[in-house]
């Protein structure tokens, strides 16, 4: 998504002049794990397990300001997963410049975006007046995608500079492919900002069967050839459903008005959300009984109390 970014700015800098707005809520190398407070308007959870940050950035042009942060986990010098969130707000007059820029990155944009691509394995939007919501799910050719992208001007390439840098620098061992989801939305009549959530990971560190092919053409993930491997294309599907899950948070995290929202049943949603609902209740129900067994270790509450305490939740 980096690249749109890059797109984004030297449209504005038709407008006004860039000064760099640097942000402090997150620095390179700091560990995150569980909740995190993005900005006053996203508060989401982050998977499982401690998250570094990798890169952060930020800008503003006149009353244009973004904000990105890059988190990755590392296991054993191998880049497992990594997260990006990106926000553009593009508060009063510059509005329909933002809504132009999506229009025609997103939407339109020769080489990347949202729209059926034969790379692509799954891509749903909404797209009506300047309101966006967007899903993909795709794999990637990591090599490829920093050293080689398929944009000839070289831009991708420019804003990937920093990322190659750290991994470098770190001796960090790249997976050939990543899995990896998309998930933007944008609409004036709910607020002024650009949301984009990017979600990769290393399929082999994660449980899937190695990989014996490793471009992007040639991957058993493409779609052209996952039929071939039902060992891939059960993961896959997987992943599909953990992407779906996600969009439908992140509609919420987002607050997309009913109608901008995705039809994503097929893909299982309404099962795994109901299964996160249920874990959520039971963690929330033993976290309960655990702080009463505490009062009762600690001499505060009576056997007989805890006991009827502890009978009391578990029948709610």
């Amino acid at each position: 998504m980096k690249k749109f970014l890059v797109t984004l700015i030297l449209g504005l800098i038709l407008f006004a002049e860039i000064s760099y707005a640097k942000r402090e809520q997150f620095k390179r190398g700091k560990i995150y794990e569980g909740k995190i407070n993005w900005s006053h308007k996203i508060i989401m959870d982050l998977p499982p397990g401690q998250w570094e940050v990798m890169e952060v950035w930020g800008w503003s042009v006149s009353n244009v300001f973004a904000k990105g942060v890059a988190l990755v986990q590392i296991e054993n010098g191998k880049l497992k997963n990594l997260i990006e969130i990106t926000e553009v707000d593009g508060g009063g007059k510059w509005i329909s410049i933002v809504a132009q820029w999506v229009e025609s990155n997103v939407f339109f944009d020769k080489y990347d975006g949202c729209y059926e691509r034969s790379e692509y394995y799954l891509v749903k939007f909404f797209k009506k007046g300047m309101s966006y919501n967007c899903f993909r799910v795709r794999h990637v050719d990591l090599n490829k995608e920093l050293h080689y992208p398929d944009n000839p001007d070289g831009r991708h390439k420019t804003s990937t500079a920093q990322i190659r840098r750290w991994i470098s620098k770190n001796n960090i061992q790249t997976p050939s492919i990543m899995l990896g989801s998309m998930h933007l939305f944008f609409s004036p009549s709910v607020k002024d900002t650009l949301t984009i959530i990017d979600y990769y990971i290393d399929p082999e560190l994660n449980g899937a069967p190695k990989n014996k092919f490793i471009t992007e053409e040639t991957s058993e993930y493409h779609r052209s050839n996952i039929n071939q491997y039902p060992d891939k294309k059960k993961y896959m599907e997987n992943w599909v459903k953990i992407a779906a899950q996600r969009h439908k948070i992140f509609e919420e995290l987002v607050r997309a008005k009913e109608h901008h929202k995705l039809d994503l049943s097929e893909y299982g949603v309404g099962e795994v959300l109901k299964e996160t609902q249920t874990t959520v209740s039971s963690s929330g129900l033993t976290e309960e009984i655990k702080e009463l067994h505490k009062l009762y270790e600690e001499g505060v509450i009576t056997k007989e109390e805890f006991e009827k305490g502890k009978k009391k939740i578990l029948s709610q």
